[in-house]
């Protein structure tokens, strides 16, 4: 070790170096003791500090000054009867005492002053201190009734905080609240009264507003019953503690019973609190005054609402009236239109009429010149092939169109002239459509392929009125079953392509339009004759329906029994004239 100064670093040489940490129960302590070494006051650390604090010039002068004038005249009398309740107290039993009764103030209790609390407590130490007894010669046998005095005094005398725990639960208060029903409005005020001025003692604000009268108004009404229903207490029950959590041998005792204690303070705060809301709902649903606020301000929302409703009726009335006599005006302006509109729609018609009667007429015109002339031809393939041009030429041309193409085809005699001018014609129509224009001879082979595509020989045609014959209309996919029908029963059917629907359908027309000269074992009109068992009578009819409403559809031999009920039909008749009608009902729909 190293030196300096003469001073050798051997223990005992050197003085300690005291440490203090900023803060915690050693910090205190030693600040504490400091300042009670050196005759400080210790406070705010320690608040029972022996030294004396400096006393102020306000504390000087206001102990200086008489006190306040006593209410002696409620002073209980300090007589034998006292001494001898005295003597009956235990001194062990302090918390059980009625405390303002030991201090001789059982008349005024919690109105009692400070100083009077004092004046009480030094009146009783001079007369029943065990010491002043000796000194005037009386003998007693026990000192301990004197403990009560004190301990009373220390109750209600030197803690505010003590006082209202003794006071939150003195004995002489009337917690009682009156029954809902022996409260009605002639004795509302006499009977609620007293007992809102007896609990305005809890209340933490002051001042508290009264009850009133049947002719306060209704904002000191309002006002009362605001501050009741927003009641703020400061009445604790820390006095009525079972556990006395000083009593505990270690702080997780003492914490427990703390607890404890908490949890029973605060059930007594909410039954309290349960306590003065019963009162204020009561006084509330039972009080003349708001019962007649309530019913003005009904009659008052009433009229407010009587007035609104009836704004709003002139209101829709207004509106209606305007929208009725606009809906008048948009009325005649239809009617006027309508009748307009009806004019020319008539006018149109007419002339609709008569153009679609000269279309007609030239339609009929041209197709008669065919017909008489054979449509120029002998062979059957281009005499269908000439039966669609005129349909073509008769859709698609106009009426003067027509015209001059009749007096032209009139003028002609020779077949070949008459072809060349309807082809002139069709192409003459197609440029003026602004349309390409097929060159005949292009057109020639698109008409043999389509004629080869779409030919039908003679068996087939057979076939389609046979066919055509077994579905009659009404049948469930009736040009579907024909083609299948055509396509199953023709001869050489390899090297041909199958019937389509609509190929069907087209040639069907076709023959019936056409002049071509069927089998006599076939029907010149296709569909229009029904085989005998497809022919119904009346009566047939009435059965079958009949019979179809009496089986249900779930039964397995329903048609055998609808059969046997017509009795002139086989069952695939019955079901053959039964999908008949319900295809009717459908195309009706």
């Amino acid at each position: 070790m190293t030196t300096g100064n003469l001073q050798v670093a051997i223990y005992g040489f050197t003085s300690p170096i005291r440490t203090y940490e900023p803060a915690g129960i050693c910090y205190e302590t030693r600040i504490i003791r400091d300042k009670i070494t050196l005759g400080h006051c210790t406070l705010p650390i320690y608040k029972n500090s022996p030294v004396p604090q400096p006393i102020t010039q306000e504390q000087r002068k206001k102990s200086s000054e008489e006190p306040a004038e006593l209410r002696k005249e409620l002073f209980d009398a300090d007589n034998e009867k006292y001494e001898k309740y005295l003597m009956k107290l235990d001194p062990n039993d302090c918390k059980n005492q009625d405390h303002y009764k030991v201090l001789g103030l059982s008349k005024l209790r919690w109105q009692a002053t400070s100083e009077e609390i004092r004046f009480c407590y030094r009146a009783k130490v001079l007369k029943h201190h065990p010491d002043k007894k000796k000194h005037r010669g009386i003998v007693m046998e026990t000192e301990e009734y004197f403990t009560c005095i004190t301990k009373a005094y220390e109750q209600i005398g030197m803690s505010d905080a003590k006082r209202q725990a003794f006071d939150s639960v003195d004995h002489k208060f009337n917690d009682t609240i009156p029954n809902e029903k022996s409260i009605n409005p002639d004795n509302f005020y006499n009977e609620l009264a007293p007992i809102f001025q007896l609990n305005s003692r809890w209340s933490s604000l002051k001042p508290v507003p009264e009850l009133g009268k049947a002719d306060a108004s209704r904002q000191d009404v309002e006002n009362f019953y605001d501050f009741w229903f927003n009641f703020q207490s400061w009445r604790e029950f820390s006095y009525l503690d079972e556990e006395d959590k000083e009593r505990g041998e270690d702080r997780y005792e003492r914490r427990e019973m703390e607890k404890q204690n908490k949890a029973e303070r605060e059930r007594r705060r909410k039954e309290e609190a349960k306590r003065i809301r019963k009162l204020v709902d009561m006084a509330y649903a039972k009080d003349p005054r708001i019962i007649k606020f309530k019913k003005e301000q009904q009659a008052k929302k009433d009229k407010v609402k009587e007035d609104r409703q009836r704004a709003i009726r002139e209101k829709q009335e207004a509106i209606e009236r305007e929208k009725r006599e606009k809906e008048e005006a948009e009325a005649k302006k239809k009617e006027e239109a309508d009748r307009k509109a009806k004019e020319e729609r008539e006018r149109e018609k007419k002339e609709r009429d008569i153009a679609k009667k000269a279309m007609s007429q030239q339609r009929k015109r041209l197709k008669k010149l065919a017909e008489e002339a054979g449509h120029w031809t002998e062979n059957p393939r281009d005499k269908l092939t000439e039966m669609e041009r005129i349909e073509r030429i008769c859709i698609g041309f106009t009426v003067d169109q027509l015209r001059e193409l009749c007096e032209k085809v009139e003028t002609l005699s020779l077949g070949l002239d008459i072809q060349k001018a309807l082809t002139d014609a069709e192409r003459l129509k197609k440029e003026s459509a602004g349309a390409k224009v097929t060159l005949p001879e292009d057109k020639n082979k698109e008409n043999e392929k389509q004629v080869e595509k779409e030919t039908w020989t003679s068996e087939e045609i057979q076939l389609l009125v046979k066919a055509s014959n077994t579905f009659p209309p009404g049948t469930v996919e009736r040009w579907v079953q024909i083609a299948d029908y055509i396509n199953e029963h023709r001869k050489d059917s390899k090297g041909l392509p199958p019937k389509t629907e609509k190929q069907v359908i087209k040639q069907c027309k076709a023959v019936q339009t056409m002049n071509v000269k069927l089998p006599a074992t076939t029907q010149n009109q296709l569909g229009t004759a029904l085989p005998d068992e497809d022919v119904w009578s009346a009566t047939e009819q009435k059965t079958l329906e009949d019979a179809i409403k009496k089986y249900p559809a779930s039964d397995a031999e329903r048609w055998e029994k609808i059969s046997t009920d017509v009795g002139t039909k086989s069952k695939k008749a019955c079901i053959r004239r039964f999908k008949y009608l319900v295809q009717m009902v459908k195309n009706k729909k």
